[in-house]
């Protein structure tokens, strides 16, 4: 089961995420390379699923989701977060900074099993975005992101669960489109929720990529080995 405490510092006002802790998440357990999440980065920020990770944990799911991310978060910078949710929730950081609305409907739960699973599930598959999933997507629209300097976005994600119940969890790609205007683009992808082989709800990612540019495949491919020359040294690192 993720636990997910070992990656926030909270308190009863708000919580907080080091530069370490971020890390470790995006890379031991989102599977994310991105260098914006090296520690040490000159603009390193917390990732946008730790984030919507904590907020689960912290007030449990719901059966209608929806997060819409504004602003990125620094580290060790607290973020102000209310007794209880309202339907519609503005959340800012100590330095007045809208990081992200969260609206919630519908019936809640705060059981630790399916939370947690429930985030696990999703955040491991929104770590596979890149390459598994744009790239692809890329190559389809001959469109692809600046190599020198990839830009991928994360805009919002919601969730609609027919059930908050289940102990064998799993997350599919449903569909996945990119709509390209001129240099930015829309990336979005919809899953499926499963508890064993029945589907219990849906969701939706989307990701907003600019500098785009025509398909180049040696291009693109030395970004994905460099993307797993990182992996790869993450990987032995922790094995060491």
């Amino acid at each position: 089961m993720l636990d997910i405490s070992q990656y926030v510092s909270a308190d009863s006002s708000g919580m907080r995420f080091s530069q370490s802790q971020a890390s470790d998440f995006a890379k031991g357990v989102a599977g994310d390379f991105n260098p914006l999440h090296d520690i040490g980065a000159k603009r390193f920020c917390v990732p946008g699923d730790l984030l919507f990770a904590a907020l689960l944990d912290r007030y449990g799911v719901y059966a209608q989701l929806h997060v819409d991310l504004m602003s990125l978060l620094s580290a060790d910078v607290s973020v102000e977060l209310p007794q209880t949710l309202s339907a519609h929730n503005e959340i800012k950081d100590s330095q007045g900074r809208h990081l992200l609305s969260l609206d919630v409907s519908g019936e809640s739960t705060t059981d630790q099993s399916f939370v947690s699973g429930l985030v696990e599930h999703y955040v491991r598959f929104s770590g596979k975005t890149f390459p598994d999933i744009l790239v692809e997507l890329m190559r389809e629209n001959n469109a692809m992101i600046n190599p020198a300097r990839p830009l991928v976005i994360y805009k919002d994600m919601a969730l609609q669960l027919d059930s908050l119940s289940g102990e064998q969890l799993s997350l599919e790609l449903d569909k996945a489109t990119l709509d390209v205007d001129g240099k930015k683009g829309k990336a979005c992808l919809q899953f499926i929720i499963k508890d064993g082989g029945n589907i219990i709800g849906r969701g939706e990612k989307n990701m907003v990529l600019s500098g785009l540019r025509d398909f180049d495949e040696v291009a693109m491919q030395e970004v994905v080995d460099l993307y797993s020359q990182w992996k790869t040294a993450y990987a032995s690192s922790v094995t060491s």
